[in-house]
This record gives C-alpha cells, structure tokens and sequence, in this order.
C-alpha cells in the first residue's frame, strides 16, 4: 500500500508519521526541515503496516519540476516502486521532469538508472546551495539539448549580472570561467556596469552585456517609454538619479548600435527566438514560483518546447531546502512565464536576447 500526503505548512510534513521517523532515525532531520513554500510531500510504501520505503518530494510553485529531496528504503525493490509511481504520476499531471537530489558521499539506488535519471553537470560553488550535493534527473518531455553551465548569485541583487553571465557563457563566450572567488569577482564587477542600483534594468543590463559580446548580438525590447524598476523611489532624488542613469543608458544602447524594440513581445515570439538558437534572459515576478511577495527577478532562458519554457533561475531559497537542483534546467508553462514577465502596475515585459556565436 502507498500513501501520499501534502504538508500543510507545518515543521513536520503530514504522512512523516512516528513510525517512519523511528526507521529514519538519525536521517530524519534531512525529513523534518523546513521547506516552506515548496510543497514537501511524504509518500510511503507499507508491509503489514510496517513502512518499508519512502520519498520525500519538493516542487517550486507554478513550475513543472517535481524534486525527490530524500529517500529511504529497506529494499531497492520497494524504493523502486515508489519512484516509478512518481514518475508515472508526474508525467500523467504534466510535469517536464523528476529530479533527484543526494549527498556527495551519498551512493544512488541501482535503480535511478534503470528509470531513466541521468546525472546533472556539477555547478559552479558560489552561493548556499551549490556544494555538497549530486544532481539527477529524468525527463517526461524532450531532454533539452545542451546543458547551460549554472551559478546562484551571492547577493539579493544579482540576479540580472548573473543571469546576463550565465548567458554569455552559454553562447561561446567568457562566461564565469569557475566558481568560488573568481567567480563572485566576476559577477560583482558586471554588476557594478550594468546596475541602476541595485536592480539591474532591461536597457542597461543589454548595454552592458553588448559589451561583453561580439557586436550586434544583443537585443533588449522593454514595452515602456519611461524610467523602470522605480515604484517604491517615489519622486524624489533617490527616483531621479536612477532615472537619469536609465536615460543615460538608453543613450549608449544607441551609440552601440544595439537595438531596442518598444511593442510588447509575445511568450510566442520568446519561444521562437529560443528554439531557432537565441537565450532569452528575462525580467519576471518571482512571486508566483515562490508563494510570496512580488518581486523583480532576472533569469536566463535557453531552451524551449512543446509550450515550455526552460530556465536556468539564480536564485535558490537555501534555507528553505532549495539546492541549484531546483534551480538548474527549471521548466516553466508558456502561460505561467506570460504572467511572470509582466512588472509593475503597467504589467511593463523585459526582455533581452543574445543570439549564440559558437557551440
């Protein structure tokens, strides 16, 4: 008999009974930490009422990416039994994709290989989240075709150098060229060219990825003539030099040659663009794919398909048990990434492409 019960908000997740916690023993703190608002789901497979193999899933908000965060068995027949049945279940509800998360020293069931999951290119170590941890997965739709690399910002305010990053690497360029102090070197420094303090906004974020690039393969398209990112400045000198940073920027993108399209474009288009050979990096509200407050978020798009998008996203709430597993090669429906690239009170959609020059 299998059981699956949602958690309801609470430290413990509903169906991690007394019984399962006694089998995890020392294990169980990986079970009971917190992991709001990521949806922590408890399935257990039972012999004689007695539980002999678990999983522990986790799911972003809005995404079509399903996490098995911990697993326990006292026989890989029984914890293969569970995983197939997730597997079924998540393919029948839509999803894009299973991904499995374990410890570096931690051993895989034989048995991920026999189900399909395949191992996830290690990240590069930047922020919380990004060490200790293999990544695997197992695709329900088409296995997208290239790996991007991935990198997690270090600070609440990078998400757009980060993404931009990401993205030039992606398309044959410098990139991050390695992780740890090089890395963050790297990203505060694009930072620093690129910010309208702090957020990074659409014309000048392609302005100074432009620079990074070869000429000509930067497009920036922002359905809003005025200053943006600037709703909580008011009108005063905070509000007023970063626009004129904004206006400043606008100057340069033409001075570059670098072009900027002011009619709103379509997730259609987005995806069009995508699948003939162009990353996408994307202004969002990350609040739907975390359950919270809105907030403006840069992530990189680089493939998509089948009416999904699929993104490489910065950000990972470490402490609310996200890893760049969650993060990494994230799938997002066509219709939820039309409502996330829409900010503001004038629903304003940045976009900014980069076409690939090599690979």
């Amino acid at each position: 008999m299998t059981e699956t019960s949602a958690s309801v908000g609470t430290r413990r997740p509903a169906g991690l009974d007394d019984d399962l916690l006694a089998e995890l023993g020392d294990a169980s703190e990986r079970w009971l930490r917190s992991r709001h608002p990521y949806q922590p789901t408890v399935r257990t497979a039972r012999r004689g009422g007695r539980p002999v193999a678990a999983l522990l899933t986790t799911r972003r908000p809005n995404t079509l990416a399903v996490k098995i965060a911990a697993y326990w068995a006292t026989d890989d027949a029984a914890g293969s039994g569970l995983v197939d049945e997730l597997i079924r279940e998540s393919a029948a509800s839509g999803d894009a994709v299973v991904k499995w998360e374990v410890a570096t020293d931690e051993p895989v069931p034989p048995f991920a290989a026999r189900l399909g999951f395949a191992e996830l290119t290690a990240p590069y170590v930047s922020a919380a989240g990004t060490t200790g941890l293999r990544g695997f997965a197992r695709w329900l739709r088409a296995t997208p075709p290239v790996e991007p690399p991935y990198y997690a910002q270090t600070t609440e305010f990078t998400c757009g150098a980060v993404a931009a990053l990401l993205a030039t690497e992606a398309a044959g360029e410098a990139g991050f060229g390695g992780g740890g102090v090089a890395g963050r070197d790297r990203e505060i420094t694009f930072w620093r060219g690129a910010s309208n303090y702090p957020a990074c906004e659409p014309i000048g974020l392609a302005v100074a990825l432009q620079r990074e690039t070869d000429p000509g393969t930067v497009e920036v398209h922002l359905d809003h003539d005025g200053p943006v990112l600037l709703e909580s400045f008011g009108d005063g000198f905070d509000h007023a030099f970063r626009a004129e940073l904004q206006t400043e920027s606008l100057r340069q993108a033409r001075t570059l040659g670098l072009p900027v399209g002011r009619e709103r474009i379509a997730v259609s288009e987005i995806e069009r663009r995508i699948v003939g050979g162009a990353l996408a990096l994307l202004l969002i509200d990350e609040g739907p794919m975390h359950d919270g407050q809105a907030v403006p978020h840069w992530v990189l798009a680089h493939h998509a398909a089948d009416g999904v998008v699929v993104i490489q996203d910065p950000w990972i709430t470490a402490d609310e048990g996200e890893s760049w597993i969650d993060t990494h090669l994230l799938p997002i429906r066509s219709e939820i990434v039309d409502r996330m690239t829409a900010w503001g009170p004038a629903r304003y959609r940045g976009v900014i492409f980069l076409e690939r020059t090599a690979g």
